[in-house]
């Protein structure tokens, strides 16, 4: 869009114009201000608690994050072989109760094949 090259001119507007003009740029700025008292302050603390915990093969424990009482996630070690090879496979899981988000996982190879 072209700028005009010539020198703008200011407008002389009424007196209830700019009454109006004024009451209006007031109240977006009350409005505004009022919207800001209105947001709460956030706080957020790491909690930590130093646990060891041995899940031996076919046993599971259920980790509760938030103290709830409610299991988050499940961490379970289970074995299966792979008949008559001598192959033992070693599976650490978490599973998720709850829809909680899970990624990762691991599986370890015991023994040798025919």
């Amino acid at each position: 869009m072209k700028r005009s090259s010539g020198s703008r001119k200011t407008a002389k507007l009424s007196e209830s114009v700019h009454q109006q003009l004024n009451m209006y740029a007031l109240a977006a700025s009350a409005a505004g201000v009022g919207m800001l008292a209105l947001v709460q302050p956030s706080e957020g603390k790491i909690v930590y608690t130093s646990t060891h915990k041995t899940i031996k093969v076919h046993q599971h424990y259920n980790l509760d994050l938030n103290h709830d009482g409610i299991s988050d996630f499940t961490i379970q070690l289970t074995t299966t072989g792979a008949g008559g090879t001598h192959l033992l496979f070693y599976t650490l899981a978490v599973l998720s109760p709850r829809n909680n988000a899970v990624v990762g996982g691991k599986t370890h190879t015991y023994g040798r094949g025919p």
